[in-house]
């Protein structure tokens, strides 16, 4: 049995379909979802599975739901993304993550805590941190990032330094006006 390979493309289209498929979920199985204490927790939780389900069944073709089912087998990691839905809205090419938490002036002291924790508590406190916006983000890049946030300090490193890196070096509304005006 060959081993399907998922490219980016494959990965953009799932995570966009979970977006897509979170949406259409009742306000009870969201609920569910957004009361989860932990991202461990959602494996014991009964909507998780069906919105892996419902997203998976979104694709029609024999080989794009073959690479879903590949990419949705990977449950720890999904677990952490769909954590996340409650408070983050999917828009196509807008801000990263880090990019939204300095748009909407969060302290560096509160990046840091999430910096420093260890696993749950770090995404624990990213996810409080996400709950104070209502704005939209990318959300296939931010599935991205959670996706490969991982539970322990060397595979969250890459994680967490992109997270740094979108905040420090995305530039505030008012700093992109001011330089087309000049």
């Amino acid at each position: 049995m060959t081993q399907l390979k998922i490219e980016k493309a494959d990965e953009q289209a799932c995570l966009s379909a979970l977006f897509t498929e979170y949406g259409l979920l009742s306000n009870g199985d969201k609920a569910s979802i957004r009361r989860t204490v932990e991202p461990d927790d959602l494996q014991t939780n009964p909507v998780f599975y069906r919105l892996i389900l419902q997203t998976m069944d979104s694709f029609n073709e024999p080989k794009s739901k073959a690479k879903a089912r590949v990419f949705f087998d990977n449950l720890p990691n999904i677990g952490r993304v769909v954590y996340f839905l409650p408070f983050i809205k999917h828009q196509a090419n807008s801000k990263s993550l880090g990019g939204i938490l300095k748009e909407k002036n969060i302290s560096e002291r509160r990046l840091f805590l999430v910096m420093r924790s260890e696993y749950p508590e770090d995404l624990k406190h990213l996810r409080r941190l996400c709950q104070q916006f209502e704005e939209s983000v990318d959300g296939v890049k931010s599935g991205n990032l959670l996706f490969f946030w991982g539970k322990d300090k060397n595979s969250s490193e890459r994680s967490k330094r992109q997270l740094m890196r979108d905040f420090y070096l995305s530039k505030k509304p008012d700093e992109s006006t001011v330089a087309e005006e000049t």
